[in-house]
């Protein structure tokens, strides 16, 4: 161990850096995405995937634990079958059915994101949560487990906990790729470029499950890289499929990225008529396939038949090309190449152009060129295959469909240079500088996404406003997740999404023996008008403006006085 730990120091040492700046940016980060907050949701509550405005929870539960899991085991999953694919055919009571909004109680909202007693180990609840949704469930089931150690609390170093791990085994794999392709002089200035950008930085920041596909979508390729340099034998059959058993049940963008690996070696072999090496490598990932599939056959359906399924259509908002450009985008700003790109392409271009006429260019051997082609040709597929089928496309959006590429783009740049560059002192010193310019551009000139900064100014509000009510107005069935934290603090909350008929909710007990509460309505929707149905229905006559928020939050805060 001494002697590993004094070959490694400054590898160790950079990876701990590179942790410290994760700590630096987690503690700036106030709020949260609503797919951030539903990843503790899901994971944590026992009645549902979502945060409902109205009883559902309760009448949901009431429907699961007692009609639907009863009987004998065959039968339990018979019913859970059923109740998945239509929950109709079970008997609801008057709230579930009506859909009628009501106060949540601080401990209704605490209930959802954290873990109560009850909820302990509670894992087919997380299973049941998770095949209503549309992603595979293991990322949720770590999550459960890392929240018991925060019992009754939620935490944003809950899921960044996880994202570090996830982010350190990334930062190793890198180092282990780099010792296979026989350029440890690589390895440093590799892990910068991506440790340090952007890209890995919103990587963990963001509260999904993402880092967690980085790594073992990197996993897989080291896997790879030591299969083509083992002469096409896998030595480690069982962690091999046992990575594709975990990235295929932590993302579905896992199967994608491994397919187009998959189907360059097993087509190599194939044209070098290696069929016996073509069918031991196409083996186990039949047996991770039948496997995954078996301990969560709800992927069927997810993969094939959903609205995220990659014959989905409804949700795309932009052209195939706009959507090529985006990614383009996203990819030279989350390395900080805005206003450097051009130059380190033209430089690139220049240094290879003068080799050649030197003729000074090494001769990329076989095994080399194979490395480059599964290295390079995946991401280039890879990110064709995204915009086609990727949801949603928007501002600091869908980055994340991309994220498993970050650490890829990194040793493939480097890859590439060092064919350029033939001495490991010369290829070290300049690839250190340039992973040095770029992440220090990037750490002066940007600021990754989902920290959320504004948020503070709401939970500040939230906290001096703690003993009142809070009246919280939308206009869908899932982004006012991301205000769960307020909905935990406030005295209670009545969630209304845009239906006229329910602010006449507002004239009740609770607000009528008040003499003020606080309003807040989403900056998308017409505020006057809302306004006054609030001020109309509720009894009170006066408003005041608290809060006006266009960045991150979105939201107008209004205090409502008699």
């Amino acid at each position: 161990m001494q002697k590993y730990l004094k070959e490694n120091k400054f590898i160790i040492l950079t990876i701990i850096i590179l942790c410290g700046l994760m700590f630096f940016f987690i503690n700036q980060k106030q709020g949260f995405h609503e797919d951030e907050i539903f990843s503790y949701g899901s994971s944590n509550y026992k009645y549902d995937n979502v945060f409902r405005w109205f009883g559902y929870a309760e009448a949901n539960q009431d429907i699961l634990y007692n009609q639907v899991l009863q009987g004998n085991f065959i039968k339990r999953i018979d019913n859970l079958v059923k109740f998945i694919k239509d929950p109709n055919q079970f008997q609801k009571n008057e709230i579930l059915a009506q859909e009628i909004p009501t106060f949540r109680t601080k401990d209704d909202a605490l209930d959802y994101l954290a873990i109560q007693q009850e909820d302990i180990f509670n894992y087919f609840s997380v299973y049941y949560n998770q095949s209503r949704d549309v992603h595979p469930p293991l990322f949720y089931f770590l999550v459960h487990f890392t929240s018991t150690l925060f019992y009754n609390q939620f935490s944003k170093y809950i899921i960044f906990a996880l994202n570090l791990l996830f982010f350190i085994g990334t930062l190793i794999t890198i180092k282990k790729i780099m010792d296979k392709l026989n350029h440890k002089e690589l390895t440093i200035p590799t892990m910068i470029l991506y440790g340090a950008s952007m890209g890995a930085i919103s990587t963990v920041m963001f509260q999904r499950m993402y880092m967690m596909l980085t790594f073992f979508s990197l996993l897989y390729l080291y896997y790879i890289i030591k299969f083509i340099k083992d002469d096409f034998k896998i030595k480690d059959k069982f962690f091999f499929v046992l990575t594709i058993i975990c990235g295929f049940l932590t993302q579905y963008y896992f199967c994608i990225y491994i397919v187009l690996i998959f189907l360059i070696l097993a087509i190599y072999l194939l044209v070098n008529k290696q069929f016996k090496k073509c069918w031991n490598f196409f083996k186990p990932h039949i047996l991770a396939a039948i496997i995954g599939i078996l301990f969560y056959p709800f992927c069927i359906e997810d993969i094939f038949f959903s609205y995220r399924g990659i014959g989905s259509t409804d949700n795309k908002t932009n052209t195939f090309l706009e959507n090529l450009q985006y990614y383009g985008e996203q990819i030279i700003n989350l390395f900080s190449l805005q206003n450097i790109f051009i130059i380190l392409i033209a430089i690139l271009i220049i240094v290879l152009i003068y080799k050649i006429i030197k003729k000074q260019l090494p001769k990329i051997q076989r095994q080399d060129k194979l490395n480059l082609t599964v290295i390079i040709l995946p991401i280039i597929i890879f990110i064709v295959i995204v915009s086609k089928i990727a949801p949603f496309l928007g501002e600091n959006y869908t980055s994340r469909y991309i994220m498993l590429l970050f650490p890829i783009i990194a040793i493939a740049s480097f890859y590439i240079i060092s064919f350029i560059f033939n001495n490991k002192k010369t290829l070290f010193i300049i690839t250190l500088v340039v992973s040095l310019c770029l992440s220090i551009n990037g750490l002066i000139n940007s600021t990754p996404v989902y920290l959320y900064k504004d948020y503070g100014k709401v939970m500040e509000l939230a906290q001096e406003n703690a003993d009142k009510y809070f009246v919280y107005v939308f206009d869908n069935y899932f982004t006012h997740l991301n205000s769960m934290p307020e909905f935990a603090t406030y005295k209670e909350s009545l969630i209304l999404n845009k239906n006229i008929h329910d602010f006449k909710l507002l004239d009740n007990e609770k607000l009528n023996n008040e003499n003020e509460f606080i309003l807040c309505i989403k900056n998308w929707l017409n505020k006057e008008e809302i306004l006054n149905l609030v001020l109309e229905n509720s009894g009170y006559n006066d408003y005041e403006i608290l809060l006006e928020l266009n960045s991150d939050v979105e939201s107008t805060y209004y205090r409502i006085t008699k």
